[in-house]
């Protein structure tokens, strides 16, 4: 293999006209060279050298987009479609006889998201309030008394009353009553309010975060020893019990978010937003965003007491709504009937969020003693009890 020259020597033979790569003669010496002719061949080396370099971008730029337009035809591809969907663009969507269907703009994309994350905050709060409501209801019937802050329940812990058993019947309540709503709010409210896309968007939040406070609460509670943890804690279970059934729990969540794509499909205003090449994009703004948001939102309303607990059913719920961009192929149920309507703002559910989260905040910063007594008194006609 031929030894490629020097930079020195290129240079050189450059500047005397010859070819750094052609063999010497005896006609290549460049002693009758004038500095003339050496500015020449100088000046007509940086002109080729500009030509070489022009034509070395021109083919980077038209292979770069060539790569771009064959990502581009990739309607598979959801990372691609979530970054780079025609939703962008300022392109319309137009029926047969030329009527505006769509119009794609910032404007729109507000108004998605901020519908979708106010329903998915007063979901939360809706779930969370229930969750903790049926856990001290129940707690009332050991006649334990509790204190409900924003941030947690708390309990008399040092009471005679607490036994393992209503340890377990205490702490597991909440969670079976969150798996309960979930199935009421995800199969049945969903499908009734049919002819309602705000109110289905609202009913399916509701749904998966009560999933959520069911299958993500096992995992957070295995992880901080709280809520729901205290099942599997006083049932002595060994470590891989508890991250065999986190593990399935985790799983159960992917699950539950990659088939619900379809039923977000059907809370879309409009067609043009979940057609093939526009999903990803609409995934983002109707699932994942609002979710990050809320959960943002939901994490700075409770500071500075955080609990863990709750942290971390938040945390673990993206395997849930990240599972979504995943079933790009899903296709909106055939029973339910999709709708062409402008985008507007859901002034009603602002205003109700606003709120509730304002009395959430400020009335139980100072927590709400809940004393519930349970007794029944049978008297017959004759004056003496039993």
């Amino acid at each position: 293999m031929k030894r490629r020259p020097s930079v020195l020597k290129r240079t050189w033979c450059r500047l005397i006209g010859r070819n750094p790569y052609a063999p010497r003669t005896a006609k290549s010496s460049g002693s009758h060279l004038t500095l003339n002719d050496i500015i020449k061949n100088y000046q007509a080396y940086r002109k080729d050298k500009r030509i070489y370099k022009a034509q070395k971008k021109f083919i980077r730029q038209k292979e770069k987009e060539r790569r771009k337009k064959e990502r581009r035809a990739n309607q598979e591809n959801p990372f691609y479609q979530l970054l780079f969907s025609h939703e962008r663009s300022k392109r319309v969507s137009t029926d047969q006889d030329g009527n505006i269907l769509y119009s794609p703009s910032v404007a729109n994309t507000f108004i998605h998201i901020l519908n979708s994350l106010v329903s998915f905050l007063v979901a939360y709060l809706l779930i969370y309030m229930l969750y903790q409501l049926v856990v001290l209801i129940t707690a009332s019937f050991y006649d334990i008394d509790s204190i409900l802050y924003y941030y947690k329940l708390e309990f008399n812990n040092h009471s005679k009353l607490w036994d393992r058993l209503n340890i377990i019947i205490i702490t597991l309540s909440g969670p079976i009553n969150s798996l309960f709503l979930g199935f009421f709010f995800y199969n049945y409210m969903y499908f009734k309010a049919k002819l309602y896309p705000k109110l289905q968007l609202f009913f399916l939040w509701s749904g998966l975060i009560a999933f959520a406070h069911f299958f993500a609460g096992f995992i957070s509670g295995i992880i901080t020893n709280k809520g729901f943890g205290y099942v599997p804690l006083w049932l002595f279970w060994n470590d891989f019990t508890k991250f065999f059934f986190a593990f399935i729990a985790l799983v159960s969540l992917a699950l539950i978010g990659y088939y619900s794509t379809s039923r977000f499909q059907t809370t879309t205003n409009n067609i043009y937003r979940i057609q093939k090449q526009n999903r990803a994009l609409f995934y983002f703004h109707q699932v994942f965003l609002p979710y990050i948001l809320g959960f943002l939102i939901i994490y700075i309303i409770k500071l500075p007491n955080n609990m863990a607990y709750d942290t971390l059913i938040l945390v673990f719920s993206i395997a849930m709504f990240g599972a979504v961009f995943f079933h790009i192929e899903a296709k909106p149920n055939p029973f339910l009937k999709l709708h062409n309507s402008p985008a507007t703002i859901n002034w009603v559910l602002i205003l109700l969020a606003v709120v509730l989260f304002y009395f959430f905040r400020i009335y139980l910063a100072e927590g709400l003693h809940f004393i519930i007594k349970f007794s029944m008194s049978i008297i017959p006609v004759g004056g003496a009890s039993f």
